[in-house]
């Protein structure tokens, strides 16, 4: 997505959405980004009402896929995590709204794997959870 370009809202000849477009999300924001075939693809921006940036990830083939990082509305970091199509997967890191770190883990494919820590607005440890995938 070039952050040049204004979004045309446009469909193709099937009447899939294509190209950049601007539609209101679920949280009376804007979302913004690109649709390939009808589907959500590459780098999608939530912004708030104010225009600020809410949340910021890619898209494939319409499913959340790679990094996001979503914000508050102050502007400061609130968490950050991956995706792999569709599920969260990967490191992510929640922050308090003082900016401290307050907790942290991986998934792997939408569960929760490994230590999971949680932290004191110090920075020290309160707690951890060891977690481990389970058998199919």
């Amino acid at each position: 997505m070039t952050s040049d370009a204004e979004p045309t809202n446009t469909v193709d000849e099937s009447g899939n959405k294509t190209g950049l477009w601007r539609e209101a999300d679920d949280h009376g924001g804007t979302v913004i980004g690109e649709y390939r075939d009808g589907e959500r693809h590459g780098t999608w921006r939530h912004l708030f009402t104010n225009g600020q940036r809410r949340a910021e990830g890619t898209y494939e083939r319409g499913r959340l896929d790679g990094d996001w990082v979503w914000y508050r509305r102050d502007g400061t970091l609130m968490q950050r995590g991956s995706f792999h199509d569709g599920e969260k997967h990967g490191r992510w890191q929640r922050w308090s709204t003082q900016g401290a770190l307050l907790d942290e883990g991986d998934f792997d494919r939408g569960k929760k794997v490994g230590v999971w820590v949680q932290y004191l607005p110090d920075g020290t440890i309160k707690k951890t959870t060891a977690h481990r995938v389970a058998s199919a």
